[in-house]
């Protein structure tokens, strides 16, 4: 009897080291060229060739309980532990990157890390997604980060054309560049291509913004 509830013990402590490491998991993105930017014509920047060396990022965004473990006054609605988080400024997501020794990507890295190197127009390859995209995973109605299994990288980074936009380090005139995601004003996976970006003032809170952290 005791030896089962040893193992079963053993069991849970691994389970939640397991759980843990997943979730604070990084990719390692390799350097080299990369095509960044649209390729159609007409597209409002034309592409480029653009050279990166090798960085890490983070597999998935950061969840609401991830980020309160440096940031324990953080509230979120119970049951969303696994939600990404939003609702927290350009300042306050690269402040807590840093506590965790790491930092914002840029927007290039944001790229590479969502099309690889053959200049993909989505995360899974050229061809949108058959449907619309799902309500759940807009960025107003949330789910659990990584639960749209075919919103993936080459790379295998998870979330990049659904879920919510992520801040990137990328800064101008008081606004930062917002990459990837979607929100419930358009439902279409025509709007989440791996180059498409907007702007958000930095010291702003939008419920449709998270992000996740580079290295």
């Amino acid at each position: 009897m005791k030896t089962s509830r040893f193992i079963i013990l053993l069991i849970c402590i691994w389970a939640t080291t397991v759980a843990s490491r997943s979730a604070q998991e990084m990719i390692k993105i390799p350097g080299g060229i990369f095509i960044m930017g649209p390729s159609s014509t007409g597209a409002r920047d034309l592409n480029q060739n653009i050279d990166l060396p090798t960085f890490y990022i983070d597999r998935f965004e950061t969840s609401n309980a991830e980020y309160t473990r440096n940031v324990p006054d953080h509230q979120y609605p119970q049951g969303a532990e696994r939600h990404p988080v939003t609702a927290v400024t350009w300042r306050e997501a690269q402040r807590y990157c840093e506590k965790t020794g790491k930092r914002l990507p840029t927007s290039a890295e944001w790229e590479k890390s969502a099309r690889g190197g053959d200049g993909r127009t989505y995360p899974w390859g050229n061809k949108v997604l058959s449907g619309k995209a799902h309500p759940y995973y807009s960025g107003l109605i949330k789910r659990n980060v990584g639960l749209n299994k075919k919103d993936r990288s080459p790379y295998g980074l998870r979330d990049m054309a659904g879920s919510v936009w992520e801040w990137t380090s990328d800064r101008m005139d008081g606004k930062a560049v917002t990459r990837g995601g979607l929100w419930n004003f358009h439902l279409d996976y025509e709007f989440s291509k791996t180059y498409e970006y907007s702007f958000a003032p930095i010291d702003k809170r939008f419920p449709f913004i998270g992000f996740r952290c580079a290295r």
